[in-house]
């Protein structure tokens, strides 16, 4: 082949790669954003208090949002999936993202849902009623066999369960009940599921049941401003987000949004992780919690869709010009354990 030919084919080939890139990047900017509320969602499931013993029960409630306000059926159902990823050995396992469908376990035949456990009477499966709240009365005997935590855990029938061994995981690890909500609006559902932490109490961990977190709140300032938020402040009443003497919003403007009355430090809590050798094939680990923020709105743009702290836990919001108008705002709080709180605003943007 000559040079010249060479040539031309890399740039042809260059070119058809510049097309591509574009195409794909177009694609990308069409993809909705995870904040951005436009139909129903369920943003969080809130289990009072996260984390019990056998026999405790359990209030449950969810953040269900809709901006079309359409009457919805709700349907409340609990059962034991196996474990997927970190949480195999680390508890509770809500930590980063809510909203949506939920994701299936890949290997599951009932696709993790729990309604359909129910309807296929899978031991441990129940189905706790109908109504925007409902209440998980965790079995007294659930740990008087070994039938859950293998299920749980996916431990095969000819695996020996010890006693030592299940009271290692039983009282550092637990088994996480999973509780599902089934919304349907219009013919329409979405299933969002919310796991609950049941352990027993442990002399080798000696954790402190998990509480869901309070007092949080949000200062926002246009970031033009650049003003510094406070680390504390009283807390806005009233399932509100943000801290008094928020500046008005406007379209155009960009503002930051500050998480206030954050831990510091962070409560430390021990977790069961795979050893690296077969003397012990698990470790007792002391880690610090984290607390993971969801940002939600019907309107503007937010920069992050979660962000955590210890970590980068500030976010912008910026509107367009043409953006006045009333807007929804929410913000869900998770700690790694199972634990849950949100806040909501109506406000208004203003016309430049």
């Amino acid at each position: 082949m000559k040079a010249g030919s060479r040539l031309s084919d890399i740039r042809v080939r260059l070119a058809a790669l510049a097309v591509l890139s574009l195409a794909q990047a177009a694609c990308l900017e069409s993809l909705p954003s995870p904040s951005r509320v436009d139909d129903l969602r369920v943003l969080a499931i809130r289990a009072e208090p996260p984390e019990v013993a056998p026999g405790a029960t359990v209030a449950l409630d969810a953040l269900v949002v809709d901006p079309q306000a359409r009457p919805a059926r709700y349907a409340w159902y609990a059962c034991v999936v196996p474990e997927q990823g970190r949480g195999f050995f680390g508890g509770g396992t809500e930590t980063s993202t809510s909203g949506g469908n939920g994701t299936p376990l890949s290997n599951d035949p009932y696709g993790g849902s729990c309604q359909r456990r129910f309807e296929a009477e899978v031991p441990f499966a129940m189905k706790l009623g109908e109504g925007e709240t409902a209440t998980l009365t965790v079995p007294s005997d659930l740990f008087d066999t070994d039938d859950a935590l293998r299920l749980a855990y996916s431990l095969p029938d000819n695996v020996e369960i010890t006693e030592d061994v299940k009271a290692g995981f039983l009282g550092i690890a637990g088994v996480n009940y999973t509780v599902t909500l089934v919304v349907e609006v219009d013919g329409r559902t979405v299933e969002t599921a919310k796991r609950v932490n049941v352990s027993l109490d442990s002399i080798l961990a000696n954790n402190e049941r998990n509480l869901n977190p309070t007092g949080l709140a949000f200062h926002l300032a246009r970031k033009s401003d650049d003003v510094t938020a406070p680390t504390t402040a009283p807390a806005p009443a009233d399932g509100a987000c943000l801290l008094a003497g928020a500046p008005p919003l406007v379209a155009g403007e960009r503002y930051r949004l500050s998480p206030v009355n954050v831990p510091d430090p962070q409560p430390e809590y021990a977790v069961l992780l795979g050893g690296s050798t077969t003397d012990a094939p698990f470790e007792l680990q002391q880690i610090d919690e984290t607390s993971f923020f969801s940002w939600f709105s019907t309107a503007g743009s937010l920069q992050k869709s979660v962000s955590k702290a210890p970590g980068e836990p500030l976010n912008e919001w910026s509107f367009a010009s043409d953006a006045a108008g009333p807007i929804d705002f929410w913000v869900v709080v998770r700690d790694g354990r199972g634990g849950a709180w949100w806040c909501h605003e109506h406000l208004v943007v203003a016309a430049p």
